[in-house]
């Protein structure tokens, strides 16, 4: 299972999914002009700043009054960055170090950065073609390309890929890291384990989209900002060999062993395939599942959501992995044999903290793998909805099912191989990505002119000031 696991994640990962995914994040940045860099300091202005904004924190609960069951965009992307800020900032730039070497960080970042515009237009289509329900709003790519672009096939067709990926990058690569740090640290057996994070599941997610968001937006900051400032003591305590860290990511990216076999050789080079995948795996620009929780939101305007999508790529993979790998680097320890995942990662911080490293990765592990499996448990029963949404009887019961099967398949996650669960993670995500990526090319000129009209009004808005 491991090996075909591995075949087929190394074919869909290099080149097809480097081309679909770098390649039209190339186009899309110049078409948008180098969007995420250009309005660097407008995006800035749009998300974290408006958090300390009175004015603005007014303008948002008058919005919330009017629609009580939607979401602020803080707590969508709260929710989002509880979607993507799990075991891959932790076990899976270690995994992405070991597979593919220091080289796989560089290709993270060029991951990311090019990303950043397709997050940007995902979360735009999101907002432009939600639909109301139940006086909030519910949407994702299953909307905008059943709406966008006609076709209710492709639009099932990402519902259930992404079902399926739930159960695998939200769901048992979860879990089984959880499990894998309990058992090394505490002793306790995988499967006690996998059955108390389903309970705990179990009761977060009755509660549907307004207990999982008020649970992130709480949890995530502070996790967030707790697990960084850990990483950054280890890194200030080995600083002396920070420059070369970060050299090494350079040389080993561009390695003269990975490019002498062709360009070919070159793009199916393990830094880039496992860099590459592991960057989606943690940032998930392109596979669609951020925009369902963006979709929520009652923002002012689609541009200003989709500039929260930019900055939840930039915190994820670019700053919070960063500091991660730089751990992991300067500590030296990537040159132990045998060691892989948290693993990996608790050995670089025991160099430091000592035994009670374990104990704390295996704590932030324990609250970042939550917040993942409780927000793609939202994803993929939102698709689950958007699959029966004709039969309203057979919706409930497939929702129903959905959820046992998600909690089931926690306990079984626990305690199945790490590697073909990172494997099957890289096959799910990338049948998932294939639809929606399709949305996002065609979709573009429409997330373009929303773009213009937004810029149009601000300039418009700056003059008059």
């Amino acid at each position: 299972m491991l090996a075909i696991t591995e075949t087929i994640g190394a074919f869909l990962w290099t080149p097809v999914m480097l081309v679909i995914l770098l390649g039209f994040g190339i186009v899309l940045t110049f078409r948008f002009k180098f969007f995420q860099i250009v309005h660097m300091k407008r995006i800035y202005e749009e998300t974290i700043a408006t958090l300390f904004a009175k004015k603005e924190r007014r303008e948002q609960r008058e919005r919330d009054k009017s629609n009580k069951n939607s979401i602020t965009p803080f707590e969508a992307v709260s929710a989002a960055l509880a979607g993507t800020m799990g075991v891959g900032n932790i076990a899976g730039v270690a995994t992405a170090i070991t597979a593919g070497g220091a080289g796989a960080v560089f290709w993270m970042w060029v991951s990311a950065f090019f990303c950043m515009i397709i997050k940007y237009i995902e979360v735009v289509l999101a907002q432009l073609y939600k639909v109301p329900k139940n006086g909030g709003y519910i949407g994702g790519p299953m909307y905008y390309i059943s709406i966008g672009l006609k076709s209710r096939k492709l639009a099932c067709a990402f519902a259930l890929f992404c079902v399926v990926s739930s159960f695998g990058i939200g769901n048992m690569s979860q879990v089984n890291t959880i499990s894998q740090s309990f058992e090394s640290t505490f002793g306790f057996n995988k499967t006690a384990v996998g059955i108390i994070v389903a309970a705990i599941v179990a009761l977060i997610i009755i509660g549907g989209v307004k207990r999982i968001v008020a649970f992130t937006s709480r949890m995530i900051p502070a996790m967030s900002l707790i697990y960084m400032l850990a990483a950054l003591v280890v890194i200030i305590f080995n600083a002396s060999n920070i420059s070369d860290s970060i050299r090494l990511i350079f040389t080993d990216a561009f390695a003269p062993q990975q490019a002498g076999a062709g360009i070919l050789g070159f793009l199916t080079s393990r830094a880039i395939r496992f860099g590459i995948s592991r960057g989606i795996f943690t940032h998930e620009a392109g596979l669609g599942s951020a925009p369902i929780a963006h979709a929520v939101a009652s923002p002012k305007s689609p541009s200003e959501q989709g500039m929260w999508g930019i900055f939840e790529v930039f915190f994820d993979a670019i700053v919070s992995c960063t500091i991660t790998a730089l751990a992991i680097l300067s500590t030296g320890v990537y040159k132990t044999a045998g060691l892989d995942g948290i693993n990996l990662t608790n050995e670089a911080f025991a160099s430091v903290f000592g035994t009670g490293a374990g104990i704390f990765l295996a704590a932030a592990i324990f609250s970042f793998a939550m917040m993942t499996l409780v927000t793609w448990s939202f994803y993929g029963e939102s698709c689950v909805a958007y699959l029966f949404e004709h039969n309203s009887s057979g919706q409930v019961l497939a929702k129903n099912i959905y959820k046992i099967v998600f909690i089931s398949l926690i306990i079984v996650g626990a305690s199945v191989n790490i590697g073909v669960v990172w494997n099957l993670s890289d096959i799910f995500n990338a049948f998932m990505a294939l639809p929606n990526m399709i949305a996002v090319v065609i979709l573009s000129p429409a997330a373009y002119r929303e773009t213009k009209e937004y810029l149009h009004a601000w300039r418009l808005r700056k003059r008059a000031e």
